[in-house]
């Protein structure tokens, strides 16, 4: 199998299975316990703070351990709220284009009457317009939540621009960088952010583990649970192993971060190029501003579920989009701006490569792909000739 999928999930490490095996066998401890077994599960929780941090480049104190992107998501959104110290109905601002957990829970919170959200629409480039962010600014704006690489189309928001625009109205600024972190660097966005989400499983740790940055400038309120879990923010046991292997895996993830950075602009590059000299019917979403992890794709005459079930038949794993949205009807919004009609839409699918896929790789993507498409097109010519008799 040829996995082109880790936009969705990566495999866990074996420095990560190690790191998890060991600290579950020898240090099972609840970390909140006053014992010495807690005690010395509390020290692996808090140097796997410190790690996190470093990769940040902020300090330990403001890493908050979660279940996952998910949760980080919504668990920074719902605690900003909490800060802010706004009297009345509150005002947030999100996009259209952002992953599934915050765009549903959104619109949720849209639904509640002390609470108004803007949906931003993004350009032909899949980007907001700074000047309609500004435009939607309100006298009781009090939190701004934007994505820095979708999920779909790789598209990256100005993240940098967008924190200098709210850093003077005392406006919070939370970004989902579940899809960036060690895929491109996030250390000099840190600045212009109150908080940001990220996930264990997409840089080769396990699943169930995420983390939350808040800045040191916000004055947070303890979640309305009582408990005495993550400086009170978040309740719940903390899962000790799986939050020291996340933090082995992201080390040596980002420690390789510029090789795989460019190792993942040349694979992107050269399929985009095959694609192109094969004359294979698949058209990439190319844009100005992409992580190059992910190359988004539009078929000329076939819906996307029968291709990637095609590709999956040769051993080939790929998607139709995010995986918390497969199932969904609709055309993700994150793709309208590079097709024509919503029919085109149905036709997505998306690849997603890593430091692990290689140059053969590619090449035997590309031998297949050809494969594919000429058996549908014969099949296609075959049924015309056939309904035209």
């Amino acid at each position: 199998m040829i996995y082109c999928d880790y936009a969705a999930t990566s495999p866990i490490s074996e420095l990560a299975l190690d790191v998890y095996q060991e600290v579950a066998r020898d240090y099972f401890g609840n970390a909140s316990s006053l014992h010495d077994t807690g005690g010395k599960a509390k020290d692996i929780l808090e140097s796997s703070r410190s790690m996190i941090a470093k990769l940040l480049n902020t300090e330990a104190r403001q890493i908050v351990f979660t279940s996952g992107g998910t949760e980080s998501n919504l668990l920074a959104v719902d605690t900003l709220l909490r800060a802010s110290r706004l009297q009345g109905k509150k005002h947030v601002i999100t996009t259209e284009v952002e992953h599934s957990s915050l765009y549903y829970y959104m619109k949720e919170l849209a639904s509640q009457p002390d609470i108004e959200v803007t949906f931003l629409t993004v350009n032909q480039s899949g980007q907001i317009s700074l000047s309609d962010l500004e435009k939607s600014i309100q006298p009781n704006t009090c939190l701004v939540s934007i994505q820095h690489v979708n999920s779909e189309t790789g598209v990256i928001q100005p993240i940098k621009e967008i924190g200098e625009l709210l850093q003077d109205r005392n406006i919070a600024f939370h970004s989902d960088m579940v899809q960036s972190f060690g895929k491109i660097n996030i250390e000099h966005l840190i600045p212009f952010v109150d908080s940001i989400s990220i996930s264990s499983h997409k840089v080769f740790g396990p699943k169930g583990v995420g983390a939350i940055y808040f800045s040191k400038n916000l004055a947070l309120t303890s979640h309305p649970v009582s408990t005495n879990h993550e400086y009170g923010i978040r309740p719940g046991t903390i899962n000790v192993p799986g939050i020291a292997a996340f933090s082995a895996a992201a080390t040596e993830t980002v420690a390789d971060l510029a090789k795989n950075q460019t190792h993942l602009q040349y694979l992107r590059n050269l399929f985009i190029q095959k694609l192109k000299c094969d004359s294979i019917p698949l058209q990439p979403i190319v844009t100005a501003n992409q992580c190059p992890s992910i190359v988004g794709c539009v078929s000329d005459f076939v819906q996307g579920d029968y291709v990637m079930l095609e590709y999956n038949r040769h051993g080939i794993a790929i998607s139709t989009g995010s995986a918390c949205s497969i199932g969904a009807s609709e055309v993700p919004k994150s793709i309208q701006p590079f097709i024509t009609n919503l029919e085109e839409g149905k036709r997505f699918v998306r690849f997603s490569f890593s430091h692990q896929t290689t140059e053969k790789n590619i090449q035997e993507i590309v031998k297949v792909s050809n494969a594919i498409f000429k058996r549908i097109k014969e099949e296609r010519r075959g049924y015309d000739e056939k309904v035209n008799w």
